[in-house]
């Protein structure tokens, strides 16, 4: 009694969502590979009903639990039925707001369409405008190079306000005083014409001054002290980068020390030989450039 109670519930769910089914037939292919998943379902259902109905005899003990079972059985088919009728509610809703969505659709077209042609519109303008302007351009670009190559190629003071450095340092007395620009004729510790000062009386005390760049080195120029010490400077040799360009041989306040030969160098170093201190009130470098790696082969 209870496999037919079973059996007709099974059928009039697959009736009833078989009518509803081709009343309203799903569009949307997510739906139909549900209903196709429901009416395997409703299949194994029916098949399950048939096994318990030829299994009754044996099974009269647990009519109760069967029932229970049942029970359940009508509850799922219900709410399976349900959510067929929701989907199907959905579909039809859907359906009636495609109109709708097509107009938002079409206006969304016309607008990307338009955009497009205001942003050809556009580029084209912009090309028209970069050809006729290229060739000044150009010619602008030609007369800045020739600016540059011109300042270039003037001999001018080179390492002023440079960095500067030296190996050891007497008090106050830096190394950034021998590129300051100042080379007055006062004399003395405590005058406006401040000096460098190496600490240690040792033998090969440095300074250097970075000069930033690559330069062709034209001239070197040295300001020694007015007032002592300027025979500690006596053998002190002049470097641009490796290249030896001169060595100090008397007191004079004012060392030229004129480079022959080309020579590029990013830095100059002075390097005192002897045992003693080095002191000079400026250190001047003029040269041309700076100049690319390539540029140096090629000139």
């Amino acid at each position: 009694m209870f496999c037919l109670l079973l059996l007709w519930i099974v059928t009039v769910c697959g009736i009833s969502q078989e009518v509803e089914l081709k009343r309203f037939p799903p569009k949307d292919p997510e739906i139909s590979t549900l209903l196709q998943e429901l009416t395997v379902l409703k299949q194994e259902l029916r098949e399950e009903a048939l096994t318990l109905r030829e299994e009754a005899t044996g099974l009269q003990k647990e009519s109760l639990s069967l029932r229970e079972e049942i029970l359940t059985l009508r509850k799922e088919s219900f709410q399976m039925q349900k959510e067929m009728y929701d989907l199907i509610k959905s579909q039809r809703d859907q359906t009636t707001n495609s109109s709708g969505a097509k107009e938002v659709l079409t206006d969304l077209v016309q607008e990307v369409k338009e955009l497009k042609s205001l942003v050809s519109d556009n580029q084209e303008t912009s090309l028209q405008q970069c050809e006729v302007q290229l060739p000044q351009v150009q010619l602008n670009l030609v007369k800045l190079l020739k600016v540059v190559d011109v300042m270039r190629s003037e001999v001018r003071l080179i390492s002023q306000q440079k960095l500067a450095w030296q190996n050891s340092t007497n008090g106050e007395w830096q190394p950034d005083f021998v590129v300051d620009g100042v080379y007055t004729l006062s004399r003395g510790y405590n005058s406006d014409n401040p000096f460098q000062h190496t600490a240690n009386n040792l033998q090969n005390n440095v300074v250097m001054v970075d000069l930033g760049a690559t330069f062709k080195i034209h001239t070197v120029k040295l300001w020694n002290r007015l007032d002592a010490r300027r025979d500690q400077h006596i053998g002190v040799d002049v470097f641009a980068g490796e290249t030896l360009i001169g060595t100090i041989t008397d007191q004079r306040h004012l060392l030229n020390f004129p480079v022959q030969d080309t020579v590029y160098a990013s830095k100059v170093y002075l390097r005192n030989r002897n045992t003693g201190y080095m002191m000079f009130i400026e250190l001047q470098v003029f040269g041309t450039g700076p100049y690319a790696d390539d540029e140096m082969l090629s000139g």
